[in-house]
């Protein structure tokens, strides 16, 4: 289990050297505002546009002199949509917290009517559904450092139905007692 982290690990390290490297994150960042319309309301998304060159600057500014001007240049777009999309995660969490209570819910109304099955703990689909839910933030952050314009609705809907899925077979195949 150790190699499959440290190679989602390895997997966003790469995918920021890529977005790093990548000349085009200025496009990346024009191509992601008008999907985000769709996800946030026009406030929000004024708010967000106001607020990511400020948070740029800010890491900018905390770092050293001499690194500051050797890398700002380069990293700066890259910088800003990454802080872009981590605010617009930060924005629809929300739905996301909705798909794991109705994971939860299915799991225990799913649970509760197993009268006709044998209650059973399952091992292993009690570990793949907690290896799936860890897996969560390792696929927001390769959202979030993603070199290609990914849609933020594709995020909600993908994490959205591992979510429900891991969570309801965390449910179901808790260890109980007899």
């Amino acid at each position: 289990m150790r190699f499959v982290w440290v190679g989602a690990l390895l997997l966003v390290i790469a995918s920021v050297a890529s977005l790093i490297s990548n000349s085009q994150s200025g496009r990346l960042i024009e191509e992601s505002w008008t999907p985000a319309s769709h996800v946030l309301s026009e406030t929000q998304l004024r708010e967000l546009e106001q607020s990511t060159p400020a948070y740029a600057a800010q890491i900018f500014a905390r770092l050293p002199e001499p690194i500051r001007e050797k890398f700002a240049s380069r990293t700066w777009q890259s910088l800003e949509l990454m802080i872009f999309r981590s605010l617009l995660l930060w924005h629809i969490t929300p739905a996301l917290l909705i798909a794991v209570i109705a994971g939860s819910l299915e799991g225990r109304w799913a649970r509760a009517n197993q009268k006709a099955l044998v209650k059973m703990h399952s091992p292993m689909r009690f570990s793949l559904a907690l290896t799936g839910l860890g897996f969560m933030p390792i696929l927001a952050l390769l959202w979030i450092t993603a070199p290609v314009a990914v849609p933020p609705t594709l995020l909600v809907f993908t994490v959205g139905v591992v979510v429900v899925i891991s969570t309801r077979n965390l449910v179901v195949h808790a260890p109980t007692r007899f």
